[in-house]
Formats: structure tokens, C-alpha cells, sequence
């Protein structure tokens, strides 16, 4: 179980919550170290922070941004979630350096830009040992129809890994089938992880995730050990849970 949890409601929006806890845990960590270390999301996460991310009042020479998953297809497509950074975000801000960015290379055949991503990753924490997992400062993830993460899907077997930091999938239920994603002992090894949720249509599955602990859901594993598991819901994702899920002692 995670060492805190905390569930904040929203109003009719979550992006400006999801912001300020961003820029809020980033300028404390480089207060006590000299980089901070992220992990995206796509879809309407990726939009909220390519929306607002230059706005915040940081050091961004100092972030090292990393994709939570990646979809094995060119930067210039849509689908291309570090595509959309590139594009949305990059391309209409001075004060966010592209090279801050370490997007997966996707020009590469699928199990080797995942070997490639995670020898990346390795590189970048310092890692000594084969067997050390690095710590993000925080991941930003979301929550699919079906409960899915990343790009860990229900019922899958890359929810059994236990060895790789980055998996590939060929197989995708969503398309596009090819990807690389972080695996749960990388995303468990997290100081934050943040999950936000916006809209109705998330209601049911967010009250499965958070107050049922269905743990058929992938989202449902992710509850870091030695760290905090925050989430982030509009009203209207949150309309079917009652009062505080994790009640402070």
C-alpha cells in the first residue's frame, strides 16, 4: 500500500489542480536535488499539460520528461504521444527546452525501442546494478474505459512482469496495437504517482479503481510502496464515491 494517498475533487475541471500539484512537487524536489524527473501521458492528460505546462513557475532546464507509454508509430502522427508534446506544446513555448524531453525512438522496431527505452532510462538514473529500478520524482497517468494504464491492459501478461522497466506490446486491445510501455515494478518504484480523471464517463470505472480495489484493473495496481498515489477527478468523475476514499488517520 501506498505510504500516502489523497483523492481531491475538482469542480467541473482538472487541470488546474493537476498543474499546481505538478509545479508544487517539482520545485520541492529540486530544492533537495539537481533534476526532476517526470513521466507522461497521452490523450487528455498530454492536452492539459501542453495547455498549461509553460505557465508554471519552475526551472525547466533542470526536468528530465519521460513517457509513461509510447505508441510505435512516426513523431508526425497523431497518435504519437510525444507527437502531440512536440506539436501542442514545443512548438508554441520558449522557456521549455525540447531537450529536456527523452522520447522513445520509434523509428526502431518495437522490442528493440523498448530495450533501447529502458537502457535509456538505466543511462539517465545512473543505475549500477541490472537489478536497481529508479525512482520517478512523480508519474503522470491516466485511466482507460476498460481500466487500463499506461499501456498495461486488463488481463494481460505484461501485468505479470517482474524483470523489465519497459515492455513491448504487439498486441494491443487499443490501437494502435504496437507500443512500449512502463511496467508496474518501474511505476510502483514512483515517488508520485498522480492519476486524473475527467468527465462521467470515468465514473464508474474511477469507483472501481478507488473505492471497490478491483484489482482486475490494472489502474487498481498501481499503489506504490514507498511512495504517494494521488488522484485527481472532476465531480462528474467522481459523482459514485461517497465522502473521503482514504480517510486521514
Amino acid at each position: 500500500m501506498a505510504l500516502k494517498r489523497a483523492f481531491y475533487r475538482t469542480g467541473d475541471a482538472i487541470c488546474d489542480e493537476i498543474l499546481g500539484l505538478l509545479e508544487k512537487y517539482a520545485n520541492e524536489t529540486l530544492a533537495k536535488q539537481d533534476k526532476f524527473r517526470l513521466g507522461v501521458s497521452g490523450g487528455s492528460l498530454a492536452d492539459i499539460l501542453c495547455e498549461g505546462m509553460s505557465d508554471l513557475r519552475s526551472d525547466f532546464s533542470k526536468w528530465q520528461i519521460f513517457f509513461c507509454d509510447e505508441r510505435v508509430v512516426p513523431v508526425a502522427d497523431k497518435e504519437s504521444t510525444f507527437g502531440i508534446f512536440k506539436r501542442d506544446l514545443l512548438a508554441n513555448c520558449d522557456n521549455i527546452p525540447e531537450s529536456v524531453f527523452f522520447p522513445v525512438n520509434t523509428s526502431l522496431e518495437v522490442n528493440e525501442a523498448a530495450v533501447e527505452y529502458e537502457r535509456t532510462i538505466r543511462k539517465t538514473f545512473a543505475l549500477e546494478k541490472p537489478e536497481d529500478i529508479p525512482s520517478f520524482d512523480m508519474l503522470i497517468l491516466g485511466i482507460g474505459p476498460d481500466g487500463h494504464t499506461a499501456s498495461l491492459f486488463p488481463g494481460h501478461p505484461l501485468l505479470e512482469e517482474k524483470k523489465k522497466l519497459i515492455a513491448p506490446i504487439d498486441n494491443s486491445p487499443k490501437p494502435p496495437p504496437k507500443r512500449v510501455t512502463m511496467t508496474l515494478p518501474l511505476i510502483n518504484n514512483a515517488k508520485v504517482c498522480l492519476f486524473g480523471a475527467q468527465g462521467g464517463g470515468k465514473a464508474e470505472m474511477l469507483k472501481r479503481i478507488v473505492a471497490d480495489r478491483d484489482t482486475s484493473l490494472p489502474a487498481t495496481l498501481v499503489d506504490p510502496p514507498k511512495g504517494e498515489l494521488i488522484f485527481v477527478a472532476c465531480d462528474a468523475a467522481a459523482a459514485l464515491i461517497e465522502g473521503d476514499p482514504f480517510p486521514r488517520s
